[in-house]
């Protein structure tokens, strides 16, 4: 029987959803942002906000009627933000919690621990506090939550937003096990390179409705050349830069000098690619210095309007209550004004301007995100993982906004795992590790092919 969905109706869906996932099976869901994805599994996991009406039944059992510890042994869901999905200091403790309020044998919790954590590879953050993490060490911290509670349907929101793709392919080997084991797992991602080994079926939801689509996801490597270093003039230069976190040595830079245009900053979780942006925007102690227009870059009001930056959680950047707020649609700035309303019409968000930021869809709340960001005056622009949530039709917008950009003089760092929106756009590519930075002279990237049918997918290839 499976995952049944029986006359689902809600406000997001357009038209009743009547569909059944396959029982036992890796399921690839895609659909363009703000279609729905996020609240479909929170619909199906029963941790929705949302009025909805039909049912929702695994395995025969209407999950509503479940008790919570009979729900999240059944269904478990994987946040698209992390962070949503912690309540203790650090993963040990977050797994002990997990397991006693699902009343795992107290005699075989650090059994289990150690199971969950051979599984997930997360040995070396399971005592750091979960604020020290990465975005991808979260990610991998929160899947071990998941394991842990060892549900029928594992449903993972964009999990690999944050992951490189050394975790990336090492993830998807572990869900494939999970199936190979009898379980469910149906997976939603934006990004489809690596999926053609790994899973068993692909469904789209589009205009409020779930089909299966009969061609999974092919990738092709393509080799990227980076600019010749120094061909562009000066814009960093880091000087013996060294950074702690908890008392942890973090990174280490002798000497490295980033260059104006469009650099795209590669390296594993956890290496300290997002603390080097809050060190070059001051937001973070550091040992050395680093050098901007000649001068030692310093916290002060002025820097800010030449220097800004974009987080990895879009929902962290926000300050008002509408859309319209947030985006000082109220500037004096005709032209500004005129390319954020165009912005909006091409993603369909005209009519949500007087709503909440938080009442968007994650892919929208990124959208929303950059937009501010690309309509500021700063002439330096730093930008974690700006791709996050977002389709392809997005990403093509904006890579073509900050390549116009730079044409204009303006400079933009990128850190991101993923690279396929990158490859016309980026002038150098650089890669991070606890030793230090260095430019790479190419890169080779997976990117997906289109399928044969364009119109297969919509919008979302």
């Amino acid at each position: 029987m499976g995952l049944e969905l029986r006359g689902i109706q809600s406000p997001i869906f357009s038209e009743t959803i009547d569909f059944t996932f396959h029982e036992q099976a890796f399921t690839l869901l895609v659909g363009s942002s703000g279609s729905g994805k996020s609240s479909l599994f929170q619909v199906i996991a029963q941790v929705s906000s949302l009025p909805y009406s039909g049912q929702v039944l695994i395995d025969g059992s209407e999950v509503s009627q479940l008790s919570i510890v009979e729900r999240v042994q059944t269904v478990g869901i994987l946040f698209q933000n992390p962070n949503h999905q912690f309540t203790m200091e650090n993963l040990f403790e977050e797994l002990i919690f997990t397991l006693e309020n699902i009343g795992h044998p107290v005699q075989e919790i650090d059994s289990k621990i150690a199971e969950v954590v051979q599984q997930c590879r997360c040995k070396a953050i399971l005592h750091r506090p979960i604020h020290h993490l990465s975005g991808g060490e979260k990610q991998k911290a929160s899947l071990a939550v998941l394991f842990a509670m060892n549900p029928r349907v594992y449903l993972l929101d964009e999990p690999f937003a944050s992951i490189d793709r050394k975790s990336r392919i090492e993830i998807l080997e572990i869900l494939k096990e999970l199936v190979s084991d009898g379980k469910t797992v149906i997976l939603c991602d934006h990004d489809l390179t690596d999926y053609e080994a790994y899973i068993d079926h692909m469904v789209e939801l589009r205009d409020g409705q779930l089909r299966e689509v009969f061609q999974i996801p092919t990738s092709e490597m393509i080799q990227v050349v980076s600019k010749e270093v120094a061909s562009s003039p000066e814009l960093f230069h880091m000087d013996r830069v060294t950074c702690e976190l908890g008392n942890r040595p973090l990174f280490s830079i002798a000497d490295f000098t980033f260059y104006q245009g469009i650099t795209c900053i590669l390296g594993d979780n956890g290496v300290g690619k997002s603390t080097l942006f809050r060190s070059i925007l001051q937001f973070q102690k550091y040992k050395g210095r680093i050098t901007w227009k000649g001068a030692v870059l310093k916290k002060k009001k002025s820097l800010y309007r030449d220097l800004t930056g974009v987080v990895q959680e879009a929902e962290k950047q926000f300050i008002r209550v509408s859309l319209r707020e947030e985006l000082q649609l109220d500037s004096p700035d005709s032209e500004r004004n005129q390319r954020i309303l165009q912005a909006l019409r091409y993603f369909n968000l005209e009519q949500a301007l007087d709503k909440s930021p938080y009442q968007l869809s994650g892919g929208q709340q990124k959208i929303l995100q950059l937009l501010t960001i690309l309509t500021s005056k700063a002439s330096v622009i730093l930008l974690d993982e700006p791709f996050a949530g977002l389709d392809d039709r997005a990403c093509d917008y904006f890579c073509q906004w900050m390549l116009e950009e730079s044409n204009q003089g303006r400079s933009f760092l990128i850190i991101s795992h993923r690279l396929d929106p990158l490859i016309s756009v980026a002038d150098y590519w650089t890669e991070m590790t606890r030793e230090g930075l260095r430019h790479i002279k190419d890169v080779t990237i997976s990117k997906p092919l289109p399928p044969l049918n364009n119109d297969t997918l919509g919008e979302v290839r």
